[in-house]
């Protein structure tokens, strides 16, 4: 199999070949970075949670009897991060590590996805409720 694709690769695979196996350590960094990448985002993903809790923790009914969400977040960062675990904090999609910080976190935070998904589970919870 891998002389067939060696084969379609032409003059240039099997030095290609060479190359990657003699420099394949380097795979390994990549791997490793993309763990703590993943660990960092799960911190994100928890601060968030708690965001979205502090902000459904604020919902008071409005003229239509029909909860409304503060118009301000109101959160302990530090506690928000004082649970965490590991050591970094980067939002979704991003792959530059920030230091778990309550300062980080609150400038991490994206009020208006955090905002979506506190109303997403607050309209889940009145359909829920109905």
């Amino acid at each position: 199999m891998s002389a067939w694709l060696l084969s379609l690769t032409g003059e240039w695979g099997p030095p290609l070949l060479a190359w990657y196996q003699a420099n394949s350590w380097v795979n390994l960094l990549f791997v490793a970075y993309g763990v703590v990448v993943l660990l960092a985002w799960r911190n994100y993903d928890h601060v968030q949670q708690q965001a979205i809790a502090a902000l459904l923790a604020g919902a008071k009914p409005g003229e239509d009897g029909r909860l409304v969400l503060p118009q301000t977040l109101r959160l302990n960062w530090s506690a928000a991060v004082a649970g965490l675990r590991f050591p970094w904090l980067t939002r979704r999609g991003h792959l530059r590590l920030h230091a778990c910080t309550a300062e980080n976190a609150e400038r991490l935070l994206d009020p208006r996805q955090t905002r979506l998904a506190a109303e997403r589970t607050l309209e889940r919870m009145q359909r829920k409720l109905s």
